[in-house]
């Protein structure tokens, strides 16, 4: 019996000690991650912008150079001071898990300025190429009035395709569905406050 009560007596306290731990961990971290993803959201929404940054600058460089028209909690988008580009948050489903990113289009709303990835969960190698520049910029300056459509290798493009990325079709396919309901969703908010 003693030891059945010394037993309990050790798991409660260890149990308590190691909640404690927990909860001080949690609260030390809080602030830090908060403001690890702001500034996440700032160099992703710059690199779309094509405004060139390092994570020394992120942080002066967005209050100098993007002005914040602030919606509900995710129709946040950001415009360009100089030449009034409009960035926004994208956020969906991948092959493997979520994808999120920003979207910059021209003043016109007509087309793509720049793309970036901040965060994926697509193969290592293969689908997680859909992060890569030389990917992500094939979308540079394309139409999005009728959509836009991930194309395989090879073929000849119209002015609102891209190239996919051999091997990694689906996850290609998952970022063009991503692309083009966040595009959507957002448009109408932005020109409804415009």
């Amino acid at each position: 019996m003693k030891s059945k009560l010394s037993m309990i007596l050790f798991v409660l306290i260890l149990g308590s000690a190691l909640t404690t731990a927990l909860v001080s961990v949690d609260n030390f971290t809080k602030e830090p991650i908060a403001r690890n993803k702001v500034i996440k959201l700032q160099m992703s929404i710059l690199s779309s912008l094509g405004i060139a940054h390092t994570k020394d600058t992120v942080g002066e460089l967005f209050s100098e150079n993007v002005i914040t028209h602030e919606g509900s909690e995710e129709e946040n988008y950001y415009e360009a001071k100089a030449g009034g580009d409009i960035a926004f948050e994208i956020k969906g489903m991948g092959l493997w898990g979520p994808i999120s990113g920003t979207i910059a289009l021209t003043p016109d709303l007509q087309e793509i300025q720049g793309i970036s990835i901040i965060h994926q969960e697509e193969t290592p190698g293969l689908g997680s190429r859909i992060a890569d520049a030389e990917f992500l910029d094939g979308f540079k300056g394309k139409k999005i009035t009728n959509g836009l459509f991930v194309q395989p290798p090879g073929k000849d493009l119209a002015d609102n395709e891209v190239h996919g990325i051999t091997g990694a079709t689906l996850s290609s396919k998952a970022l063009e569905a991503i692309l083009n309901s966040e595009i959507k969703r957002n448009l109408s908010a932005i020109k409804e406050r415009k």
